[in-house]
């Protein structure tokens, strides 16, 4: 190589990297995107010089930091610079799942692809399939998830992020990339790293760990606004809550708490996604008594004069086993007739359902199909009556999985949405209420989804099996699916109760 082509070289891998001062510090950062730096925030300065502090290494981080904080692209930068900084090295981005990593990093065009630098600075190709970015100086930048982690196990990295800390496993951690980073020093005695990124989620082992980084002691005394007074050492801890950190305009948030006062949306969520509380399973209900007084500020006589359609239909909830098997017969968002039977063979409660079919004049069903109760939702498929029904498995795979584990816990959710936005009549039965709030408890899984508690915790607190409250949501739940009905086509109907009902919106 002449010397021409020497000088041209060094060049151009003094470009690959970006050079940019903080304000009131003489470290520096090499951030390979101006975007990027144009616009950090103080929070997002305060890592930047830990991370490059050498006076007082810290190979581990923690952020707990509200929704809509950075706390990715931050991640992803930090990456990038290191990969183009030092040359062989390796660096992983992890997220809950595969398929988390490549939708929120991978295929989106502002996180990734905005971040890596001009080409004609510094080279690097994409691999499409294995989600890996390669560098011209030979280093590398991974995309993944730990849904599997096994398949992680055996590489090798310079540093680690892993995003959504509170929705991954701890053995993630633990068992994967502790060993990693563990490993001897990179070239130029540079320490291994990891950062935790996460919006709590509820008390788990990501906040407990920000706790023993923090040394926190006392909840009280969480960080609000950025880093910690004091950081175990080796570690570097920040926290993030939107009412302090500027990032959500005032507005936003006075507009979201003027939805929970609305009724759509919880007070739970807004405190766990904005102020970053660790809120517990006690905590985490989708129906309170509040949203059910709510109703009650709600004309119903009214709207059932104008709307000219209703849909109808038989809610069962059977039961076997030593519980009440429980049946609701529904118009619209109101329960118009109830009963519970202690029959205990399939045909006594198909009999029972088809009279309730009669009195208010329908022919469809939603049964609970779990154990016996597959052969009440049969016995009803046959009859040559010719009646619509739906067999709910509450344990089947539902049409929102990415957020939902399974079909019981979409139903309760849609309930959850039906109260809260009125679009269901006043429940007069004091014992639903009380079951609809008890059942209506959930948790968090490890991959994030929401899912009830399971029904012999929720037996244990309310002392009785919630099959009123269950029924309800069954049939709200079923509604949805429901044809639509004339005011016509439900006046003999009507008039066998003696009264005038008539339909309501949905």
């Amino acid at each position: 190589m002449n010397k021409r082509t020497f000088i041209k070289a060094v060049v151009i891998i003094a470009l690959s990297v970006f050079v940019a001062a903080i304000p009131g510090q003489v470290t520096q950062m090499t951030i390979p995107n101006n975007l990027f730096l144009s616009r950090l925030a103080k929070h997002e300065k305060e890592v930047l010089r830990a991370f490059d502090d050498k006076t007082n290494v810290r190979r581990f981080f923690i952020e707990e930091w509200h929704r809509r904080a950075h706390k990715t692209t931050l991640a992803i930068n930090l990456l990038i610079r290191e990969c183009c900084k030092y040359p062989k090295s390796k660096y992983v981005y992890i997220a809950p799942t595969q398929v988390w990593a490549r939708n929120i990093v991978w295929d989106d065009p502002t996180m990734l692809w905005d971040a890596l630098p001009d080409k004609r600075e510094m080279f690097w190709k994409p691999n499409e399939q294995k989600m890996l970015i390669t560098f011209a100086n030979g280093s590398m930048l991974k995309i993944g998830g730990s849904d599997k982690p096994d398949s992680l196990k055996g590489i090798d990295a310079d540093g680690v992020v892993l995003d959504e800390w509170a929705l991954h496993k701890p053995e993630t951690w633990s068992r994967i990339f502790r060993p990693i980073i563990a490993g001897p020093k990179k070239p130029g005695n540079r320490e291994r790293w990891a950062m935790f990124l996460y919006t709590t989620n509820g008390m788990n082992h990501a906040s407990q760990m920000f706790n023993i980084a923090a040394c926190v002691e006392d909840e009280a005394k969480l960080p609000r606004n950025g880093q910690a007074d004091k950081c175990k050492p080796g570690w570097f801890a920040s926290r993030l809550i939107a009412d302090e950190s500027g990032i959500i305009p005032r507005a936003e948030l006075d507009m979201m708490l003027e939805e929970i006062a609305q009724g759509t949306m919880t007070q739970e969520d807004y405190d766990q996604e904005m102020q970053c509380k660790r809120v517990t399973d006690e905590e985490r209900t989708l129906i309170t008594s509040a949203m059910l007084d709510r109703l009650n500020t709600v004309d119903w006589d009214s709207l059932r004069i104008v709307e000219p359609k209703m849909r109808k239909i038989v809610s069962i909830d059977p039961a076997f086993g030593g519980d009440i098997c429980a049946l609701k017969g529904f118009e619209n968002g109101r329960v118009v007739e109830a009963k519970h039977v202690n029959w205990k063979e399939p045909h006594e409660v198909v009999f029972e359902g088809k009279e309730l079919a009669r009195r208010i004049g329908t022919k469809n069903f939603i049964v609970d199909c779990i154990g016996n109760g597959f052969a009440v939702s049969s016995g009803l498929k046959r009859d040559v009556a010719g009646y619509h029904v739906q067999a709910f498995n509450s344990a089947e795979r539902c049409e929102d999985s990415d957020r939902i584990a399974n079909k019981k816990a979409e139903a309760v959710d849609y309930v959850a949405r039906q109260i809260r936005q009125l679009k269901v009549e006043p429940i007069k039965d004091p014992e639903t209420r009380r079951q609809l709030v008890g059942l209506s408890r959930y948790k968090i899984t490890n991959s994030g989804k929401m899912i009830m508690r399971h029904n012999d915790d929720v037996k244990k607190d309310l002392g009785c099996s919630p099959d009123d409250g269950l029924c309800y949501v069954y049939g709200i739940y079923g509604l949805r699916w429901v044809r639509p009905e004339t005011k016509k086509e439900s006046t003999f109907a009507e008039r066998s109760r003696g009264r005038n009902l008539g339909p309501m919106q949905m």
